[in-house]
């Protein structure tokens, strides 16, 4: 499972197993019969330039629309997991659903991912750094269109989306999956409380209190030992999205998503309508959780006992059609055949 809850990034962060022993690098070929082909690319990085793999359509005649996936927090491959049988693979899926609409796309290992060994998971930072690189590469390219890229973030990704859109108005849209309005210190309270009120054992007010305390007691431990964390923990998402007048923005986010309360998505909106931002979307999806998989209760501990670890449909849906009208990208899901 990917470690889009701090604990269990944490819990890798400690680990530090080499990447060769882990065979944290899969193939990523495009599938069989698929109207794209892949490429290997490089982007540069601070640390070690980073792996990606760029997913191109087949049949254009002119320059193509592209978008730049961003994971959630974690040291992740560019599929968006972590091990090789993890299920999860979100930015695969979204990789593929926008490639067979005519849409090019990057998504990139993080930093220390595929170098050897599994460094503790980069700051939203240094996220944003990498890929701004990412964004500068496709821009240089001579089969992508430098006027039609949009980035698509997913929990953490969607904290930098708006970090960068902030100082970058020529993207044509960013699209954020259960992105957070508030701190992690400030959502943890929220999850904590939320959590206890829910446990039938407990059945006094003090009893809540005091379950909730310890749970935010243990957390606080994981932002001094993580820098990834110590950023998140009092970084306020807002003031980026208020700085957002342009591109435009799609907003997805699950109802039962017990990571990020769907509270947030108004608050969101509401951010970026503040600074001046006149197309902001929203869309909340029922009986779904933070990783946008059907879920009816979004419990994290209970994600590894659900049916299917992909993607909903409906959030594919929704994610392509938006996409494709910013971009102004094939309408026909499904383009020629490479040959």
């Amino acid at each position: 499972m990917a470690p889009i809850g701090l604990g269990l990034a944490l819990q890798q962060a400690d680990a530090q197993t080499t990447a060769d022993s882990l065979r944290l690098v899969p193939a990523h070929a495009a599938p069989p019969g698929a109207p794209y082909r892949a490429v290997e690319v490089r982007v540069p990085s601070a640390a070690a330039a980073l792996g990606a793999t760029l997913t191109i359509p087949c049949g254009a005649t002119d320059r193509l629309p592209a978008a730049v996936l961003i994971a959630g927090t974690g040291v992740q491959d560019r599929d968006g997991g972590v091990v090789p049988d993890d299920r999860y693979r979100p930015l695969r899926q979204i990789a593929d659903t926008l490639s067979r609409r005519g849409i090019a796309v990057l998504r990139l290992d993080d930093r220390g991912f595929a170098e050897g060994k599994l460094w503790s998971p980069p700051t939203a930072e240094e996220v944003a750094a990498d890929v701004r690189n990412a964004v500068a590469l496709l821009r240089g390219r001579a089969d992508i269109d430098p006027q039609r890229l949009l980035l698509v973030g997913h929990s953490e990704g969607g904290i930098v989306a708006p970090m960068i859109a902030a100082g970058d108005s020529a993207l044509a849209g960013i699209i954020l999956l259960g992105a957070p309005a508030k701190s992690w210190r400030q959502t943890r309270q929220e999850l904590a409380r939320a959590a206890a009120e829910r446990d039938p054992r407990l059945r006094t007010a003090e009893e809540r209190d005091s379950v909730a305390s310890a749970q935010l007691a243990s957390e606080e431990v994981m932002i001094t030992r993580v820098r990834a964390f110590g950023f998140l923990a009092d970084h306020d998402p807002l003031p980026a999205a208020r700085r957002v007048r342009r591109p435009s923005v799609l907003i997805l986010h699950g109802a039962t998503d017990q990571q990020v309360p769907p509270a947030h998505v108004e608050l969101l909106a509401a951010a970026f309508r503040a600074g001046g931002n006149r197309d902001v979307r929203v869309r909340l999806f029922p009986e779904t959780n933070h990783l946008m998989v059907h879920d009816p209760h979004g419990d994290p501990s209970g994600y590894e006992a659900l049916p299917s670890q992909t993607v909903t449909a409906e959030v594919l849906g929704a994610l392509a059609e938006w996409a494709s009208t910013r971009l102004g990208a094939r309408s026909d899901p499904q383009p020629s055949t490479c040959r």
